[in-house]
């Protein structure tokens, strides 16, 4: 009892102790913010036809304008800064930019050391955060503890660099894309805890992809619809996709996984613009295709059984070197290679070994009556393989399904291999029956996979992996994040500006709810970083 009475107090003295550090340093930003403003209104008001930015930089060679007013055409298309000192004895740089200087130029070295309008830290700060945490896959707070490691003199919170990386995804969805008639959406959603789900949509274009290939990256597509959903059917996914086509024009085609939801989405849309073709996702499919050769098999099932079986016993043995791979939860079926390379394996390395000891027939005897059956199904998983390397890189028409016929001949020996090859030329034409003369279409979806999987190990630490405004990172992740677009997505997007779009598009957390009613948001240990 006194152990729980202990733990409860010291929750409660930690919460405490997080309040008083925010209360800090919101008093802070608020009184910086305080002093900029009244700055701001003095000059303003002394230079009125000159646009007022505040600066941690230098004062131009010779240059002093503490005393008097500028003399405009003296200083037309050139910076003028000057230092402001606060009432608490600190000083302030400020830079007075001409009007025809506001425009959006490419970031010098020395700009880059400047800090985004209303900013304290500068931009290649901001850019270090945010790369830290979407490209270096660092926890927001291990990001925020690296600064201290480098020893940069300003350290920001966690909830800052977060707070950086949610308005860089707002910046990047919002932002205005290019209207054109080549476009090829890319639909999925993802879920998490509760009842909400992300309805995202991708686009690319066809000719950029012609010329540098198929095989998407993340800063390869831009995000034209991120939408939060309570319910995700085909009427409310054809509204999203509608609404992405009002914005840069009626896609050539649209590709996804084949979901339900999305798939009848597509159809509606389809009835609205019957030149728009539906591609099925090549992974997806083709995982399909390789479930239902095995799914049903009996031998399949009884080896899998074994597998388990084979992995308890020799766990702590002194064959514990050869233990069979775990098979993975998600995605399975596209990735059977290790565990078929295993059982094969262990066989080849056996008929050497099983000589000089009985017991490893003991513990991997019964793989040799799966050896015939394992082989046809290597031979599947490298047909998969060698069809996705051709139509990932070089996308779907009918000379490319021609250069998969020919590696399926190749890799086909067996009679239930070549039955199952036949199905993925049959699934190929159809894909290359919707392309016109001479067109390439995309026929992956892989790039809003792996935007899915990059965005869950960012918010995987989080108690309750609900989606909340942290589905922006998939935003983010697609941005260039070069120190210009950091600069401008800081300068042009406000943390409100993130808070009304969550708002307008979902609803309370989970943890805000949970909070709400019974007053704790102790779910479990860990970081949340949603």
């Amino acid at each position: 009892m006194w152990k729980e009475r202990a733990q409860g107090y010291f929750r409660k003295n930690r919460a405490f102790q997080v309040r008083v550090r925010d209360l800090e340093a919101s008093r802070d930003h608020w009184r910086e913010l305080y002093f900029s403003q009244r700055s701001r209104t003095q000059a303003s008001a002394k230079h009125p036809s000159y646009e007022l930015v505040p600066r941690r930089c230098d004062y131009p060679p010779g240059i002093n304008i503490a005393a008097e007013p500028p003399d405009q055409s003296k200083f037309q298309g050139c910076e003028a800064t000057w230092s402001v000192i606060q009432d608490d004895g600190s000083s302030m740089n400020w830079e007075l930019l001409a009007p025809q200087e506001a425009s959006p130029r490419t970031s010098s070295a020395s700009e880059l050391q400047i800090a985004p309008r209303g900013h304290r830290y500068t931009t290649e700060a901001i850019r270090l955060a945010v790369e830290l945490v979407l490209w270096c896959n660092v926890s927001l707070r291990a990001a925020a503890r690296i600064f201290s490691v480098m020893h940069q003199q300003a350290t920001p919170a966690f909830e800052t660099i977060r707070h950086w990386i949610l308005r860089l995804g707002l910046y990047e969805l919002q932002r205005v894309k290019e209207h054109a008639t080549d476009w090829v959406f890319i639909v999925d959603a993802t879920i998490g805890v509760g009842e909400h789900k992300a309805l995202v949509i991708l686009g690319a274009r066809l000719g950029q992809l012609a010329q540098r290939g198929f095989n998407l990256k993340h800063q390869d597509v831009v995000v034209l619809g991120l939408k939060i959903l309570t319910r995700c059917d085909g009427v409310s996914v054809h509204a999203q996709i509608k609404e992405a086509a009002d914005k840069v024009g009626v896609p050539r085609s649209v590709v996804s996984d084949g979901g339900g939801d999305v798939k009848k989405g597509v159809k509606l849309f389809q009835k609205e613009h019957s030149h728009v073709v539906w591609n099925y996702d090549l992974t997806h499919r083709l995982a399909r295709l390789l479930e239902k050769q095995l799914k049903n098999a009996l031998w399949w099932e009884r080896f899998l059984k074994l597998v388990g079986k084979c992995r308890n016993e020799i766990r702590q043995t002194r064959w514990s070197f050869l233990l069979p791979p775990a098979q993975r939860t998600k995605a399975r079926w596209f990735n059977l290679d290790p565990l078929i390379g295993w059982a094969l394996g262990v066989l080849a390395y056996g008929r050497g070994e099983g000589l000089r000891d009985e017991k490893f027939g003991d513990q991997f005897g019964w793989l040799a009556q799966f050896e015939t059956s394992l082989q046809e199904t290597q031979q599947m998983t490298e047909m998969i393989k060698a069809v996705c390397e051709i139509i990932k890189e070089k996308g779907v028409n009918a000379q490319h399904v021609q250069l998969c016929q020919k590696r399926i001949e190749e890799i086909a020996l067996s009679s239930e291999a070549k039955g199952f090859g036949a199905q993925i030329l049959e699934f190929l034409g159809e894909q290359a029956a919707l392309a016109k003369p001479g067109e390439t279409l995309l026929g992956s979806s892989d790039v809003i996979e792996s935007l899915f999987g990059k965005y869950k190990s960012v918010v995987e630490r989080s108690p309750l992996k609900a989606i909340t405004e942290m589905v922006l990172t998939v935003a983010a992740l697609t941005s260039a994040r070069t120190s210009a677009v950091i600069k401008s997505a800081m300068e042009m997007v406000g943390v409100e500006d993130v808070r009304d779009w969550f708002t307008a598009n979902g609803m309370l957390t989970l943890l805000s709810k949970r909070k709400a009613a019974i007053g704790s948001d102790d779910v479990q240990s860990g970081t949340s970083t949603a």
